[in-house]
C-alpha cells in the first residue's frame, strides 16, 4: 500500500509543531556556593535586567495585544537567574562556621531584589499601563539593590 506524499508531509510538520522547540541545553541555572559563580549570575542578571526594562518600557499601551512571549520569557529567566544566585549565597552561609555580616547584608539586598524581580513575571495580566509603570519601578530598585551587593561583596 503506497501513502501518499502530502501525508507524509503533513504528518511530519504536525510532528515538529508538536515537539518542544527548546533547546535541550536551556535549562536554568546551577546554584554554587561559589562566590564566583553567583557574582557572574548577578553580572548577567542585570544585563537581562537592563534589557528587560527596554522592552517592558517598549509595550504597547494598548491592552487589547498581547504582551510578548519573548518579553514575558526573558523576565521569567532573569528572575530564575536572581534566585539561583541567592540559593547560591544561601548554600555558601550554611556552610561556613562564622557568618560573615557583609555577606549577610548582601544577601538581605539581593534576596528583596529577588522579590522584585518577580512582579515582570507574575502579573502580566493586568492593565498595561500599570503593569509597565509597576515593572519598571521593580525592576530599577532590583538593578540598584544588586549593584548594592556586589559593591559590598567580599
Amino acid at each position: 500500500m503506497r501513502v501518499p506524499l502530502a501525508s507524509i508531509v503533513i504528518a511530519f510538520v504536525a510532528g515538529i509543531l508538536l515537539t518542544s522547540l527548546e533547546p535541550a541545553d536551556a535549562q536554568d541555572p546551577e546554584s554554587s556556593p561559589n562566590p564566583a559563580v553567583y557574582k557572574a549570575q548577578l553580572i548577567q542578571f542585570i544585563q537581562l535586567a537592563r534589557k528587560n526594562l527596554y522592552e517592558i518600557q517598549a509595550l504597547p499601551v494598548d491592552d487589547s495585544i498581547p504582551i510578548d512571549p519573548a518579553v514575558r520569557n526573558n523576565a521569567r529567566n532573569n528572575y530564575i537567574l536572581i534566585r539561583a544566585a541567592v540559593w547560591g549565597m544561601d548554600l555558601q552561609m550554611q556552610k561556613a562556621n562564622y557568618r560573615d555580616p557583609i555577606l549577610v547584608l548582601a544577601q538581605k539586598r539581593v534576596d528583596e531584589a529577588k522579590n522584585l524581580a518577580r512582579y515582570p513575571v507574575d502579573f502580566t495580566g493586568g492593565p498595561r499601563g500599570e503593569y509597565v509603570n509597576k515593572s519598571v519601578e521593580c525592576l530599577s530598585r532590583s538593578l540598584k539593590l544588586v549593584h548594592q551587593a556586589l559593591l559590598i561583596m567580599p
